[in-house]
């Protein structure tokens, strides 16, 4: 991965978007930052590099294999200030007012929170909990998503193959889903407000991804544009079919002498308590 200001050539965005996230919190050496959804380590990693090796870094995750992920990445970068273990976002179980920081790199509130109505679909407790671990004083940073362009262009491209090639309603067409967690400033905004954060700071930032040809665009969409596996029942041959009618027509309007450039605008948020 090639990371150029906020140019990225290659397929790795999450690291570009973790070191964006460390810039950001400004990390002190020493200090005990919690990642909640840590994954494979896009935003402890840089986390751990900041506060230095008498500061502390422990990861949380749902997922079993991003434990191991993430302890592998860390021996691979030499850190030994770093610890990760299975837990559950809305039941963290460390003290109150035990971090510095709380980070979190995408984990998605889309679950309690609907960003479209402006309501609460749950509880609030994933913020709650963010708050509550942290000391007085402490910082919080997450980013999410205001859009993924790829991602966005790949749903287009669908509905229209579903309009012009098959029996698709116009309701089985709208109800193609956005295949991401997509929130918005707002909704962010009111559930930090809620959960108790002041000093709260909300940025957009625009990201480039570059793509060299039609197959890195498509070869990517099969790794993480789930939808074309769920509208086309993982049917290899439709599938093809719809690279073969929608490609690379589809994509001409994002070619720029060198390659297929897509946006991906992510916000983030920080709060302190």
């Amino acid at each position: 991965m090639k990371y150029l200001g906020n140019l990225i050539e290659g397929l790795d965005y999450w690291t570009a978007i973790g070191i964006r996230l460390a810039e950001h919190m400004d990390y002190s050496q020493g200090t005990k930052v919690l990642d909640v959804g840590t994954g494979w380590g896009a935003c402890i990693i840089p986390a751990a590099k900041k506060i230095g090796p008498q500061g502390y870094a422990i990861g949380i995750d749902l997922w079993k294999n991003s434990i191991k992920e993430i302890m592998n990445n860390a021996k691979k970068h030499g850190l030994t200030n770093i610890s990760a273990e299975i837990m559950n976002a809305r039941t963290i179980s460390f003290d109150d007012n035990f971090f510095d920081y709380v980070i979190s790199g995408f984990i998605g509130f889309c679950g309690e929170f609907d960003f479209k109505n402006n309501t609460y679909i749950t509880d609030n407790s994933i913020m709650e909990n963010f708050y509550r671990v942290l000391k007085p004083q402490g910082k919080m940073g997450l980013s999410t998503w205001l859009k993924q362009g790829e991602l966005d262009c790949l749903r287009e491209l669908i509905k229209n193959y579903l309009e012009k090639y098959t029996s698709a309603s116009a309701q089985e067409i709208e109800a193609v889903p956005i295949s991401y967690s997509q929130e918005a400033i707002e909704g962010i905004e009111r559930i930090m407000q809620d959960a108790g954060f002041q000093k709260i700071k909300i940025i957009t930032e625009d990201f480039i991804l570059k793509y060299h040809s039609i197959d890195d665009w498509f070869n990517m969409m099969r790794n993480v544009g789930w939808i074309l596996d769920k509208v086309f029942d993982k049917d290899e041959k439709i599938i093809g079919k719809f690279k073969e009618k929608m490609l690379p027509e589809g994509l001409e309007p994002y070619w720029k002498e060198d390659g297929y450039y897509f946006t991906k605008t992510v916000i983030f948020a920080f709060g302190y308590k």
